[in-house]
Order: structure tokens, then C-alpha cells, then sequence
């Protein structure tokens, strides 16, 4: 027999319903799971924060022991200065500066001649909107 053959066998037979005594069992069991699920309501006196991590309060407390040990590390570094890379590097050489000094001297001739060349265009005045709408429907 082919699956179409087989499926179209299937489809012409009428659907049972499952005995009385089944289906009380299956719904009350899956009612049970449910009520097993659904977390109680926390008293009054209970901190927000226990409802929030509930869920999974193990990940969590890894979580947060794994961020004070980072941080732990972090603080106990000896010889390290406080600031970061900024103030741990060593300062630019004389080459260096004389180098970036004139960088910029040239960037500020370029910038001088740029200005002296190119006149500075007005921007047109804005026309009134009558004309714009004449324009529009001439066209």
C-alpha cells in the first residue's frame, strides 16, 4: 500500500472519541501540571527581587559571583595604574611633536588658501510661494 493510499484509507474513517475515563485522567493531570507551574503568590513580607530571580536563582548567584571575582581581579592588579592605557603610556617623542606641529602649519595654509580662491556663494533668496505655484501649473 502507498502512504497516499493509506492516508486518503485514514481520512474516510470517522474520528472516535477516546472513553469517558480517559479523558478525565488526561485533563486532570495536565490541570496538576499546570497548578505545579504556576508559581505561588509571595506574602507581603517577601522582597521583590526573590520573585524577580526565581525563575532560575542558581544562574543568577553564578552570575553574580563570577562578576566579583572579575571584578576582585580587576582592583588587586598590582602595578597597574588606575586610569587605564592613557596613563600608562609613555609620552610622544620630540620627532613626534615636531612632526604633528607641522601637520599642522600646512593643514592651516591649505585651509587659508582654500578660503582666499573660492569667494563665498550667497545663497539665493527663498522666492515667494506664489511664484513657486505659478511655475508648477505653467509647466
Amino acid at each position: 500500500m502507498k502512504p497516499d493510499e493509506f492516508e486518503q484509507q485514514l481520512q474516510r474513517q470517522p474520528l472516535r472519541s477516546p472513553p469517558e475515563e480517559w479523558r478525565r485522567e488526561i485533563l486532570e493531570a495536565a490541570n496538576a501540571a499546570a497548578r505545579a507551574r504556576t508559581p505561588a503568590f509571595s506574602p507581603p513580607g517577601e522582597p521583590w527581587w526573590r520573585e524577580w530571580l526565581w525563575p532560575s536563582p542558581r544562574a543568577w548567584a553564578g552570575l553574580a559571583a563570577a562578576w566579583v571575582i572579575i571584578l576582585a581581579l580587576n582592583t588587586a592588579r598590582p602595578g597597574t595604574p588606575a586610569g587605564g592605557f592613557a596613563n600608562g603610556s609613555p609620552p610622544p617623542s620630540r620627532e613626534m611633536i615636531m612632526a604633528l606641529s607641522a601637520q599642522r602649519r600646512e593643514l592651516a595654509e591649505l585651509l587659508d588658501n582654500a578660503q582666499e580662491t573660492s569667494p563665498a556663494k550667497k545663497p539665493a533668496p527663498p522666492r515667494p510661494r506664489t511664484e513657486r505655484q505659478s511655475q508648477k501649473t505653467s509647466v
